[in-house]
């Protein structure tokens, strides 16, 4: 008995046992330290003094029937320390009978396991957070797994739900692509799962079926989580509205750009008549009234340009190459009525750009610069931290008017259109660029763009 007596009161489980009636007989040192209870304060005692009140009369009468009856009790047990304190046991409780066959005591093995009981219950804690969170989120979120190259339903949002027509229990083990996919897009879809297969992200442009039966455009976002690929996340974010009005504003700039050409080739036929004549007229007479013919002439031919630059502007830019800005400025300056004045260039910038539009925005601003600050005034074209500037010494803009100086038909000069900023905001735009103007170095206006890649 000696070593057996040893092993019982050096293991780290509390051990105690009892008479049939529940009197503490024994108690070994870990279940001093354990429950706070001395040997000499438990022994002839009942096992009741452990009871946190926490359990009811049902569960101690099920435990005692079980081992009253023969059988060993398993389960997990919330008790009270002396101190008050509650702790939850993994209690196994042992009859011992004798040569007879009679159950003469009970041992209680006991291991302390709140830490884990606790860990337990934070996790589940997270995890009730989690799935509050996720049903929270206003975007279609569904939590799947990769079986044989079907995306298998493990969790899917309340927005899901609704946005595609099905209930938790529908989804939960369901194929994703059988439920959404179309017979016309199942090569699509199959090509998607490959690429997830191999750990990559996939970010597309999908059709899917909503509740409605109605075939809706997506961008699906699905990421493989933490580097496993059985397990992805997908979101689907509805554009299909926001497609719908591109496609009406791309129909309508279309159509505008048809009309202002029309109008343009209406217009141009009388002016190079009108133009044809005054010439002829001026040929033979020196009457100064010709020159402001003339002039008014330029200026109508000057707004038909304006008009048919402005109706192409709208559209986004596609395709960009790299662009020396210095060049575009250069080249550009040869094509604009300079008069008498000069350029700085003090830029060794390439930009990202439509070179075409990025001349026509140029222009516009060199322009602008001489038809507001004069013929002799001094232009500069130079680099800011994330793009370029245009720059001039001429009389500025007025700081209540900047706010207003892009708009169409917005202009200080008796000679100009009010196009010509406009179309510059247009093609900044186009390029996702930002414009802002300002008062330059010398007390002239500087216009800013940047954004610029």
């Amino acid at each position: 008995m000696r070593p057996f007596r040893a092993a019982v009161e050096s293991t780290g489980h509390s051990i105690y046992w009892t008479d049939t009636t529940g009197t503490i007989e024994y108690v070994n040192p870990a279940f001093e330290e354990q429950t706070g209870f001395s040997a000499e304060e438990a022994v002839g005692s009942n096992a009741s003094i452990l009871q946190s009140g926490v359990h009811g009369d049902l569960f101690y009468e099920r435990l005692w029937d079980t081992i009253l009856s023969g059988d060993v009790w398993k389960g997990e047990i919330i008790n009270e320390r002396k101190n008050g304190e509650r702790y939850v046991v993994k209690q196994t409780i042992s009859p011992i009978t004798d040569d007879a066959g009679d159950i003469i005591r009970f041992v209680a093995v006991n291991e302390d396991i709140s830490d884990l009981r606790e860990a337990q219950e934070r996790v589940e804690r997270e995890r009730n957070r989690f799935a509050d969170l996720f049903d929270a989120v206003p975007v279609p979120l569904v939590l799947t797994y990769l079986e044989q190259d079907e995306a298998v339903i493990k969790q899917a949002n309340q927005a899901f739900q609704d946005k595609f027509g099905f209930t938790g229990r529908e989804l939960g083990g369901a194929s994703l692509d059988q439920l959404l996919v179309d017979d016309a897009d199942t090569p699509e879809a199959h090509e998607i799962n490959d690429r997830l297969t191999q750990g990559e992200r996939v970010r597309r442009e999908v059709t899917r079926q909503a509740a409605d039966d109605e075939s809706r455009t997506f961008i699906l976002n699905a990421t493989p989580l933490d580097g496993e690929r059985d397990e992805l996340l997908a979101t689907y974010i509805d554009i299909t509205d926001r497609k719908q009005l591109e496609d009406e504003l791309r129909d309508r700039t279309e159509e505008l750009q048809d009309f202002a050409n029309v109008v343009s080739h209406d217009l141009r036929n009388p002016l190079n008549v009108a133009k044809g004549h005054v010439e002829l007229i001026a040929a033979e007479s020196d009457n100064p009234q010709l020159e402001r013919i003339q002039n008014a002439h330029a200026r109508m031919e000057e707004l038909i340009e304006n008009i048919l630059m402005l109706a192409s502007q709208g559209k986004t830019v596609d395709e960009t190459e790299p662009v020396s800005l210095g060049d575009c400025v250069t080249r550009t300056w040869k094509t604009v009525a300079t008069q008498e004045a000069d350029l700085a260039i003090e830029t060794e910038r390439t930009v990202a750009a439509d070179e075409n539009r990025l001349r026509q925005l140029v222009g516009n601003l060199l322009r602008n610069a001489i038809e507001h600050g004069g013929n002799d005034v001094t232009i500069t074209v130079g680099d800011i931290d994330d793009g370029f500037y245009v720059a001039d010494d001429g009389s500025g803009i007025p700081a209540e008017e900047r706010p207003h100086v892009f708009k169409a038909g917005h202009t200080s000069a008796e000679t100009g259109t009010g196009l010509g900023l406009s179309i510059v905001k247009e093609i900044v735009d186009a390029h996702d660029w930002a414009i802002a103007v300002t008062e330059s170095s010398d007390g002239g206006a500087r216009f800013e763009i940047t954004g610029v890649q």
